[in-house]
């Protein structure tokens, strides 16, 4: 599928941190091979999983195991995307928690952020992701850290009752991390999640404003519908592919003929959502298989040709890195199961 994507303000302000503590473009250049500003696509997104390769090699380079809630700090004191303005122009802070769960995939595309009622006094805003495709703790860290501390004035004014909870293992001693966040921290949590008073939602943003807050919401949501509109241009090259699959492996050429586009025009396209033709033609292999293993009526020969292996010893290969397990051996602790 389309490789989720961070706003390239995030990207930014991390590159911004690090060239405060004396990091140079040079130095992360050669630490990661690759120039990281090439990546940020034409409508300003950076692959989440080369945001979560930048701020580990931060991590390395300053030897700071919390360097992505450091990192966090520094990008609340800044403008981070659409979400911070609508948030700043909002009535309340109702009005702003309501953009962040709405418009969330404008600062990661990837999982989805809840807010919720804990009981009469307690509210949570929570980020949900397949535990599968959990970013990285740096990530996770990142992304609670600048939203709390750049609403953190207010929290401080309003709220008796504030905390912040990590699915992932943390030290014994939270005591750092608390302190950088400042809030008490709980690592080993049931979610990923920001805890405060619901009295808290009641109260006055620092600029309101509700023309520009309704004219922002407008351009917020052309831009979620352009990354919607990825997700399903990226469905069909998918399902052109599943459907020639049987043929062999698909030629970008003929999925590009049967959606009636030019194949410079599809390969651009591709491009412009940070994938390729040769990913899509892998995840739709994987995606087929899924489905076909399960059914054991059909045998391995007929899904490996199902899914245009020229052998059969490519197609296990194949399986075994998908799933970590061989096709036969997934099959039967599948039916172990169901």
């Amino acid at each position: 599928m389309r490789t989720p994507t961070v706003c390239s303000e995030y990207l930014d302000s991390t590159l911004h941190y690090l060239e405060g503590r004396g990091i140079t473009p040079e130095q992360l250049r050669g630490l990661l091979r690759l120039d990281v500003r090439e990546h940020v696509s034409d409508s300003g997104r950076f692959p989440l999983r080369l945001f979560e390769i930048v701020l580990d090699a931060g991590e390395q380079l300053l030897k700071d195991r919390y360097f992505g809630a450091r990192a966090g700090v520094h990008c609340s004191r800044q403008a981070w995307g659409m979400v911070n303005y609508l948030g700043m122009s909002a009535a309340n802070m109702k009005e702003a928690i309501d953009a962040v769960v709405a418009f969330s995939r404008l600062l990661i595309d990837h999982g989805d952020v809840n807010f919720e009622s804990i009981d009469e006094d307690q509210t949570r805003l929570s980020w949900r992701v397949p535990p599968r495709q959990m970013p990285s703790r740096h990530v996770i860290e990142f992304f609670f850290t600048s939203w709390y501390r750049a609403n953190k004035p207010l929290l401080d004014c309003w709220c008796s009752h504030r905390e912040i909870h990590f699915q992932h293992a943390g030290p014994g001693d939270a005591t750092e991390i608390a302190r950088i966040i400042q809030a008490p921290v709980h690592y080993n949590s049931h979610s990923n999640a920001v805890e405060f008073d619901r009295t808290f939602l009641s109260r006055p943003t620092q600029f309101p404003h509700p023309e520009i807050h309704e004219s922002l919401l407008q351009i917020a949501r052309e831009q979620l519908a352009n990354l919607q509109l990825e997700d399903r241009v990226i469905r069909e090259v998918m399902d052109c592919i599943i459907r020639q699959l049987p043929e062999g492996v698909p030629r970008l050429e003929d999925v590009a003929a049967e959606l009636d586009m030019a194949p410079r025009t599809l390969q651009r396209r591709l491009s412009y959502i940070n994938t390729n033709f040769k990913c899509l033609v892998d995840d739709a292999r994987k995606e087929q298989s899924r489905k076909l293993i399960v059914d054991s009526s059909v045998g391995l020969l007929d899904i490996s040709a199902e899914l245009g292996f020229s052998d059969q010893s490519a197609f296990q290969k194949a399986f075994k890195r998908w799933f970590g397990k061989a096709p036969g051996r997934y099959r039967v602790s599948m039916q172990a199961v169901g």
